[in-house]
């Protein structure tokens, strides 16, 4: 977790280009295969990952959760949910 100033590269725009963020990677083994990662409880919807993994995710507070869904050729769905009760949340 990193509490960042001005942070605007994911696209995050005043208010919301300020605060704590998580990188997340994430991949798969299978040719296709799509990922999606989302904040549950946070601003914006689900974001589909491209080759590299990479989401960086802006945490509000811990009550948030990161859900991150891999559907294969979409048929195929499998769903994991990460609480973050375990982090600390850093303030400028």
């Amino acid at each position: 977790m990193l509490y960042v100033d001005d942070y605007s590269s994911a696209g995050y725009t005043g208010d919301e280009a300020e605060g704590n963020f998580l990188a997340i990677h994430a991949e798969t083994v299978e040719e296709g295969t799509t990922i999606t990662v989302e904040v549950v409880g946070g601003v914006h919807g689900p974001s589909t990952l491209d080759a590299d993994g990479l989401c960086i995710c802006r945490i509000a507070n811990t009550n948030q959760k990161i859900k991150v869904v891999a559907t294969k050729d979409g048929y195929s769905t499998t769903e994991k949910i990460y609480r973050l009760t375990h982090l600390t949340l850093e303030s400028d």
